[in-house]
């Protein structure tokens, strides 16, 4: 159950008996000690958006309208929704079955307490993004955290260390009745960072596995003071968010024919990206040609929700369809 009060229709304050909660192995970090770590340790404060109660979640109001919803029970995660109501976003949290039900903090941020062998979580809405950060409280406990986007979707890394997970849908050009498939982000994630109690920061990085997000932060074989506190910040995603990548054969023709021959090989739903931007990309793909070993062009177009206009930029890729 939710160990928090409502004042008003538009803040949550913790009860002081959620401040004393334990976990199951009667560790003695609080809820509120917890959320006074996260504050102290993360690189850059979140300060929690307007939140409310409903059907005994948390539901966090974004920028644009849009929603978050932080589950009271563990195993149901976190979720977004768009201002029309359709879902955008849904991740699960690390150790869900082992984690005690939410309790929300004085800064309106939601803690979920864990046992000996499982870390506590504790997750924070903003206006425009979401960090959940793992609070692992000893040497024993695991080194990966996994967060699941969920069938259909599929995670990469980025070569900064940031993470995008995606879904691929199959779009007809009504134009030229061409189909192809154009990939919807569903999740921005920023590069992952781990800091110990006194501040020091902790090896960390992400893997992909399929539609899961591994956080690994290596702290079993270094000399840290605990606890230590793992993150990753999911940007919450805009309403039109999409990439579309040419293969080899894709970016050879756009390289030898220019940027008419475009149109021909199909964008679906970034077809006006395409016209706008067809000078780059014919570009793009002229230096992907030349490159070795081989690359394949790209481009990426996004529209936020409270600036208006379209954002497309076009670069070069490995792997994937580039075959």
């Amino acid at each position: 159950m939710l160990t928090a009060a409502i004042v008003g229709s538009s803040s949550l304050a913790a009860v002081p008996a959620a401040s004393a909660d334990t976990g199951a192995d009667g560790t003695d970090l609080t809820t509120e000690e917890i959320t006074a770590l996260v504050a102290e340790v993360a690189p850059a404060p979140i300060t929690a958006t307007q939140t409310s109660e409903s059907s005994g979640q948390i539901v966090a109001t974004l920028d644009g309208d849009g929603t978050a919803t932080i589950a009271a029970a563990p195993d149901d995660g976190v979720s977004v929704r768009s201002s029309d109501g359709e879902e955008t976003m849904s991740v699960s949290l690390p150790g869900a079955g082992h984690l005690d039900d939410a309790t929300v903090g004085e800064d309106g941020s939601v803690t979920y307490l864990g046992d000996a062998n499982t870390p506590s979580i504790n997750v924070i809405a903003g206006e425009e993004k979401i960090r959940a950060s793992t609070i692992i409280s000893d040497a024993s406990q695991t080194e990966r955290f996994e967060y699941d986007f969920g069938g259909g979707v599929t995670v990469e890394i980025q070569q900064d260390g940031s993470a995008i997970a995606y879904t691929t849908e199959e779009i007809t050009d009504p134009d030229t009745g061409v189909t192809a498939p154009v990939e919807k982000i569903v999740a921005d994630v920023a590069p992952p960072w781990a800091r110990d109690a006194a501040g020091i920061d902790v090896p960390t990085r992400y893997e992909a596995s399929g539609s899961t997000l591994v956080q690994v932060a290596e702290h079993g074989s270094g000399n840290y003071t605990y606890p230590i506190v793992a993150d990753p910040t999911f940007d919450r995603p805009n309403f039109f968010q999409y990439r579309m990548r040419f293969n080899r054969a894709e970016t050879a023709t756009i390289a030898s024919g220019g940027a008419g021959l475009i149109a021909s090989i199909g964008c679906g739903a970034m077809a006006p990206v395409c016209v706008i931007a067809g000078g780059t990309i014919w570009w793009n793909a002229s230096v992907a040609q030349k490159s070795s070993p081989k690359r394949c062009v790209q481009v990426t177009a996004t529209q936020p929700y409270v600036v208006p206009g379209l954002v497309w930029w076009v670069d070069t890729y490995r792997g994937g369809p580039c075959r």
